[in-house]
C-alpha cells in the first residue's frame, strides 16, 4: 500500500483511558477535523484514513473505522458491543496540495499520540494549523509560477524571448486565477481562460515575428495548469483500493485537460477562421537536444520542479529533492527517446517508473513526502507541447493527425500512470518493513 509517511500505529502512542460517552462525540469530531484538513490539503485517501484513525486512537477512541469516498470523510466509533455507534461525516469540496500544512498535521498527530498535548492543547494546536497562513506568500508563489513557465521553455530548447513570454503568461494566469477564485468562478473556467491566454499570447508573438518558438510559449504557459496533483493522487488511491476516490480524481484530471484543450482550441480555431497565421508546429521543430544541450536543459528541468515544489508550499530540503527527481526524469526521457529512439510513451513510462521507485524509497527511508516529490518529478514529462500540436492540427481541419497527436498525449499520460504504479510497487516490495498497513 502506497503512503506518504511512515505509519502512525496505535502501539507507538501513549494509551489513553477510553472516554465517557459524552466526551467521545467531541473527541470524534476532533479526530475528524484532523482528517478533513489532510484531505483538503491534497493527501491521498490512504494517508487520510490511517492518520485519522491514529488520531482517534491517540485520543482514546480505539477501534474507530474511517473511510474516504471521493470528497467525503466519515469516522465511526462504538464504545462497547451494545452501544449505539457514533458517526461523523465531513465533505471536502476542493483540494489543493499544501505540504507545509500536511507536514504540520502529521507532526501534530505524533505529539498527541506521545502525550505531549492534552485534549485542550490539541484543540488549540489544530485551530492554529487551520488558521495558519501559507508558508510562502502569494506574491512569491506568483514569481515561482512565472519562473516555472520560463524554465519549462528552456527545458524544451527555448530561447530568451520564449522564456520571458512564458514567464509573463504564467504570472498573469496565476494572478487571474486568484482573482477568479475570490469571485467563486469554477476551476474549469479558470483553466479554459489560462489555456486561451497562453495561446493568444503565442499567436500575437508569432504574428509580430517576435519569436519562432511561439508553441513553446504555449507549453510553458499551460504547464502550470496540468493536473499533476489529481493525477498522482488518483494513481495512489487506486493502488490502495480506494477505487471510487481514484475514479473521482481521474475525472478531475480529465476535466482539467479538457479545459486546457478547450481554451487552446478556441483561440486557434478563431485565429485560423479569421485568416490569421497560427504558430505552426512541424515535425522537425522540436530540437534534437544531444548531450551538449542536455547540460542546459537538465538544470532547467530541475528548476521547473523546484519552482513547482515551492508553489506547493514545500520546505527547503524538499525543494532540492524535488528538483533532483525532475532532472532525473527529464534526462532519462531524453536519452531513451533521442539516443535510443524509444517511442515517447515508452520513454515516459521508464522515466516515471524511476521517479516512483526513487520517491517511494526515499519516503520509506527518510519519512519525506512521496506525493510532493512525485508530483514535482513528473512535471517535465507533462505532454503540454503535444496537446498544443494536436489542437493545431484540428483547428486546420486535419482530423486524422490531430486525433493521432491528442491520442499520443493521452498515451503519455497513461504511460506515466503505469510507470508510477510499477515504481511504487517495486519500492514497497523492496522495503516491506517500511510499508504502511491498512488501518
Amino acid at each position: 500500500m502506497t503512503t506518504m509517511y511512515e505509519p502512525l500505529t496505535v502501539r507507538q502512542f501513549v494509551r489513553r483511558t477510553t472516554p465517557v460517552h459524552e466526551e467521545a462525540g467531541e473527541l470524534l469530531l476532533l479526530a475528524l477535523r484532523t482528517g478533513e484538513l489532510l484531505l483538503a490539503s491534497g493527501a491521498p485517501a490512504a494517508d487520510v484514513v490511517a492518520t485519522t484513525t491514529a488520531m482517534a486512537a491517540a485520543l482514546g477512541l480505539h477501534g474507530c473505522a474511517a473511510d474516504v469516498t471521493a470528497g467525503t470523510l466519515s469516522l465511526s466509533y462504538r464504545s462497547g458491543p451494545r452501544a449505539v455507534p457514533m458517526t461523523e461525516v465531513r465533505v471536502v469540496r476542493t483540494t489543493a496540495l499544501d505540504y507545509s500544512r500536511i507536514d504540520a498535521v502529521h507532526h501534530f498527530v505524533e505529539q498527541v499520540g506521545w502525550g505531549s498535548l492534552d485534549v485542550h492543547g490539541a484543540r488549540s494546536r489544530l485551530a492554529q494549523i487551520e488558521a495558519a497562513r501559507p508558508a510562502h506568500p502569494a506574491w512569491q508563489v506568483t514569481l515561482a509560477w512565472a519562473a516555472l513557465g520560463g524554465f519549462f521553455t528552456v527545458m524544451l530548447g527555448g530561447g530568451p524571448t520564449a522564456f520571458v513570454a512564458a514567464a509573463v503568461v504564467a504570472a498573469f494566469i496565476d494572478r487571474a486565477n486568484q482573482y477568479l477564485s475570490h469571485r467563486r468562478v469554477p476551476g474549469f473556467h479558470q483553466v479554459v481562460l489560462g489555456g486561451a491566454v497562453a495561446t493568444a499570447t503565442a499567436t500575437a508573438l508569432f504574428l509580430t515575428d517576435a519569436t519562432t518558438q511561439a508553441p513553446l510559449v504555449v507549453a510553458g504557459g499551460i504547464a502550470m495548469l496540468l493536473p499533476g496533483l489529481a493525477f498522482v493522487s488518483g494513481v495512489q488511491d487506486a493502488m490502495a483500493g480506494y477505487l471510487v476516490t481514484a475514479a473521482a480524481r481521474a475525472m478531475e484530471a480529465a476535466m482539467t485537460v479538457a479545459a486546457i484543450v478547450a481554451g487552446v482550441g478556441a483561440v486557434l480555431y478563431t485565429a485560423v477562421r479569421s485568416g490569421l497565421r497560427a504558430p505552426q508546429v512541424q515535425p522537425g521543430d522540436f530540437p534534437l537536444h544531444g548531450w551538449t544541450a542536455l547540460a542546459l536543459e537538465a538544470p532547467a528541468a530541475m528548476m521547473v520542479c523546484v519552482c513547482l515544489a515551492f508553489c506547493l508550499q514545500a520546505t527547503r530540503w524538499n525543494l532540492l529533492t524535488a528538483g533532483l527527481a525532475g532532472a532525473l526524469s527529464w534526462t532519462v526521457y531524453l536519452v531513451l527517446w533521442q539516443e535510443y529512439h524509444l517511442p515517447p510513451p515508452l520513454a515516459a513510462a521508464v522515466a516515471a517508473t524511476l521517479v516512483g521507485l526513487g520517491t517511494q524509497a526515499l519516503a520509506h527511508r527518510t519519512n519525506t513526502p512521496a506525493l510532493l516529490l512525485t508530483v514535482a518529478g513528473i512535471a517535465p514529462l507533462a505532454p503540454g507541447y503535444t496537446i498544443y500540436q494536436g489542437m493545431l492540427y484540428l483547428s486546420h481541419g486535419q482530423l486524422a493527425p490531430g486525433l493521432l497527436t491528442i491520442g499520443q498525449a493521452a498515451a503519455i499520460g497513461l504511460a506515466i500512470a503505469a510507470g508510477l504504479t510499477l515504481g511504487y510497487t517495486t519500492a514497497d516490495q523492496l522495503a516491506p518493513g517500511f510499508a504502511r498497513q491498512h488501518a
